[in-house]
């Protein structure tokens, strides 16, 4: 099905908004080798370890042994689509490192950040061709032997790998497809449903938004209903061709056209500015002029502004102030601008072995006055790379992430926030089944209120009580998996 070229702009943008959002709430994003604690360091892998092959590339990691003793587990962050090596002694991870006798270790994906197979000819169509999800785990695998082979003590350690979002549905993959080399999982705020084209993914491809939605609706009633009033002026003014009245209005560096593209491109900016303050409701040094919660300034802002208008446009400030040099907000997100270097593999994913559908609904705030029409990420597979996209019912078959799988699996914990739309595509208790039980073994979900995405894995100073307590749980489920006390 051909599909029109606002479409695929409206795909690009709401890819682009997914990846953004889950590259700034990634724990230890923001920290580069020079300012996290364990400086990086690079080893020779195998680009292909489905071939005999010599070939090798420099991937970057980082060891932290410091709390380590003798038998003590490994606990591995398997960094995720980030331009920066995660650094996990910034997370949770080090604490109990500490409390377990283990130690932490990050692994930076193939094809991101620093270790790239083929240098800066890492993403031409040839090269491509070894990045596969099979690759990722065995780079993984690969990284767990030769850990355990050079830290004395080591040999016989526990592997409990954990991953934020996109690592999230990684740690889980991991876990079950290599359960002797990773004894238990951590997955926070993994994705796992809303896989493939319309058709396949049906409803759930809405979940996202209608979520994100609902998290403004169940706060404030009255704050959703002027968030509902600017979306709904902002297209009678696109609709009116009152494009300088919206560039004064919103403080853009130009005024939006009501074509096709302008129309979609503004409306996927719009709508990235409340996901992106929700989700990363506990990161408010990633937003301008914020000092608290991220939700409740929204929120506040919007009750308290001269108009509906009026408060969207301190909302964009908020959202996206640190990117405005120049005293304007510029909303052009085009494929040609939103390409970048962590974009393009991370797009490889998506239609690889990741095939999320981020659709937006004509019955949300976000995307009401929008043209209905079929959201099909497998359109931008076959632009950017001349590719299928995978459908959803293959991923889930070959990596062993069916429902079945997972009701039969153990040793995974699935973490969600209740700010986070990413608990609308995660892991539904129903998928493991009864709730009740008494086998420490068995994989569970762990909602946590008031809290955004992956903030259990991330303390920060804005942590609320409901956080502290799940990560005593996550801790403790920890500790029955490895027969380890509490000292």
């Amino acid at each position: 099905m051909s599909l029109s070229s606002s479409t695929v702009v409206l795909l690009w943008a709401l890819l682009a908004l997914a990846a953004s959002v889950r590259s700034q709430a990634d724990p230890g994003n923001g920290d580069n080798s020079a300012t996290c604690p364990t400086q990086s360091q690079f080893f020779d892998q195998v680009i292909d370890h489905s071939q005999n092959s010599s070939h090798t590339f420099k991937q970057q990691y980082r060891l932290n042994t410091t709390t380590f003793k003798e038998g003590g587990p490994i606990l591995f962050y398997q960094s995720p689509e980030t331009a920066n090596l995660s650094c996990a002694d910034k997370t949770v991870l080090a604490d109990w490192a500490q409390e377990l006798g283990g130690m932490v270790v990050t692994l930076e994906h193939r094809y991101f950040g620093l270790s790239l197979p083929f240098g800066n000819e890492s993403y031409t169509t040839e090269n491509l061709q070894y990045f596969t999800l099979e690759n990722v785990m065995a780079d993984a695998v690969t990284f767990m032997d030769i850990v355990k082979k050079n830290v004395t003590g080591a040999e016989a350690s526990k592997v409990i790998v954990v991953g934020g979002s996109y690592g999230g549905l990684l740690s889980a993959v991991f876990r079950q497809n290599y359960p002797d080399t990773f004894f238990g999982a951590w997955s926070v705020a993994g994705p796992f449903r809303g896989f493939g084209d319309a058709d396949e993914a049906g409803p759930e491809a809405f979940n996202w938004f209608n979520y994100a939605q609902n998290i403004y609706a169940r706060r404030s009633l009255e704050s959703f209903t002027r968030i509902n009033d600017s979306f709904s002026q902002v297209y009678s003014w696109l609709d009116s061709g009152s494009g300088g009245t919206l560039q004064k209005s919103l403080s853009l560096c130009s005024p939006p056209s009501n074509s096709s593209t302008d129309r979609t491109t503004l409306i996927a900016w719009l709508t990235s500015a409340y996901v992106k303050l929700a989700q990363l409701n506990h990161l408010p040094k990633a937003f301008y002029n914020v000092t608290g919660p991220t939700l409740d300034t929204v929120i506040n802002d919007t009750l308290s502004a001269g108009s509906p208008i009026a408060a969207m446009n301190e909302t964009l400030w908020h959202a996206y102030g640190l990117l405005a040099p120049n005293g304007c907000l510029n909303y052009t997100v085009s494929s040609d601008s939103s390409l970048g270097v962590e974009t393009i593999p991370f797009t490889w994913v998506n239609c690889k072995w990741y095939p999320q559908n981020f659709a937006l609904g004509t019955n949300t705030i976000f995307g009401q006055g929008l043209t209905p029409t079929p959201s099909n990420p497998s359109t931008v597979c076959a632009e950017m790379f001349n590719t299928t996209q995978v459908t959803g019912a293959e991923v889930h078959s070959k990596y062993k992430i069916t429902q079945q799988d997972f009701a039969n699996s153990t040793r995974i914990i699935f973490s969600e926030g209740e700010y986070d739309p990413t608990t609308s595509i995660s892991m539904p208790q129903s998928w493991l089944g009864d709730v009740v039980g008494t086998d420490v073994q068995k994989s569970v979900v762990i909602m946590i209120n008031g809290i955004g995405h992956g903030q259990d894995v991330e303390p920060t100073d804005l942590d609320p009580p409901s956080v502290v307590a799940a990560r005593n749980v996550e801790l403790n489920i920890i500790r029955g998996w490895l027969n380890v006390s509490a000292t």
